[in-house]
């Protein structure tokens, strides 16, 4: 009885001093008019488990979470609207905020980190070199092993990196990491890359013509010439930003090179609003869906594969300028 009195004015002593009490993570989120009356969620990222919900109001949301033996902190989360991100957020002890003009909550220490960490990978990303997005991802994971920093990076690097390394990376995962939802469906995106990979033929699927009819890839893919798939969409910004290069690749190379176009997660009248706003000459498939995805593993776009005049694939996630030093190349 001696030893349990003393624990509890020990730990009547630390709650006096705030060591006892439980961490509180509070999270205010500012949105545009446009999200008003919809309910935003609050879910661990690497498994998508719901932590909370809330109505947004007044152009607000408010979270208070407290840590409990299902959710210890620090925790990596993502913010959600009518499924999709909206926001990055690291649930720890104290007071965050996301406003409507940035996804990154600040206000506390893991979630300033994260947002000069981010800051510094859209830098990379505007670059438009996958290559330095891939090696700055897997330094921070490496950096971050310690900290849920590390399950975004670790997931962020499984997106891209060269399938054959892989599984040497989850075999070193910290305890909990490879067993995840999100862990998992990137472990296998790059079992489908690896199946895409150079040397491999290129894969057939189906979408449709500019007329709703069924067509599939290989009858838009030239025998005997060069040819650049472009996984492509109108809501990319990056892939309209990119047409001119693609569009000078194709006049200066001639006949030794097609470019066919492939619309991904896209509306056919979008697509084809955007096909003739641009004044775009390839061929185009629409109405693929998520299809080239569950196929050739790759999560973001633009994204090109360089097919062979056999059809075997020579080049996977190339940004123009690569494209054309290969192509350079290959017709000397």
């Amino acid at each position: 009885m001696r030893t349990k009195s003393f624990a509890i004015s020990l730990c009547a002593l630390m709650l006096a001093m705030g060591a006892c009490r439980k961490q509180e993570s509070r999270l205010e989120i500012q949105f545009p008019e446009r999200f008003e009356g919809k309910t935003v969620e609050l879910m661990n990222y690497k498994d998508s488990a719901l932590v909370a919900s809330a109505v947004i109001t007044d152009g607000r949301a408010h979270f208070v979470t407290q840590e409990s033996d299902s959710l210890r902190f620090p925790a990596f989360m993502q913010v959600s609207v009518d499924g999709r991100i909206q926001a990055f957020y690291v649930a720890e002890d104290g007071d965050a905020l996301v406003t409507d003009s940035t996804s990154i909550a600040t206000g506390t220490p893991l979630n300033d980190r994260f947002s000069g960490l981010m800051a510094t990978l859209d830098s990379i990303e505007n670059l438009d070199d996958m290559g330095k997005y891939v090696e700055f991802v897997e330094q921070q994971y490496n950096a971050n092993r310690d900290n849920p920093l590390g399950d975004y990076f670790g997931i962020e690097w499984l997106k891209y990196a060269e399938p054959e390394r892989v599984d040497s990376m989850l075999s070193k995962a910290v305890p909990g990491f490879r067993d995840a939802k999100r862990v998992k469906y990137y472990e296998n995106f790059a079992k489908l890359r690896l199946a895409t990979s150079p040397g491999r033929k290129y894969v057939d699927f189906a979408g449709e013509d500019a007329s709703g009819r069924a067509q599939k890839l290989s009858a838009l893919v030239p025998q005997g010439k060069y040819t650049i798939i472009d996984f492509w969409a109108s809501w990319c910004p990056y892939c309209i930003r990119e047409l001119p290069e693609l569009k000078a690749l194709r006049a200066d190379f001639g006949d030794n090179l097609e470019i066919v176009g492939v619309a991904v997660r896209d509306l056919p009248d979008d697509t084809k609003a955007m096909v003739n706003k641009q004044g775009i000459e390839w061929p185009v498939l629409y109405n693929t869906a998520r299809t080239p995805y569950d196929i050739y593993g790759f999560s973001g776009i633009p994204h090109h594969i360089l097919l062979a005049p056999d059809g075997t694939i020579i080049s996977r996630g190339e940004n123009p300028a690569q494209l054309r030093a290969r192509l350079t190349t290959l017709t000397k």
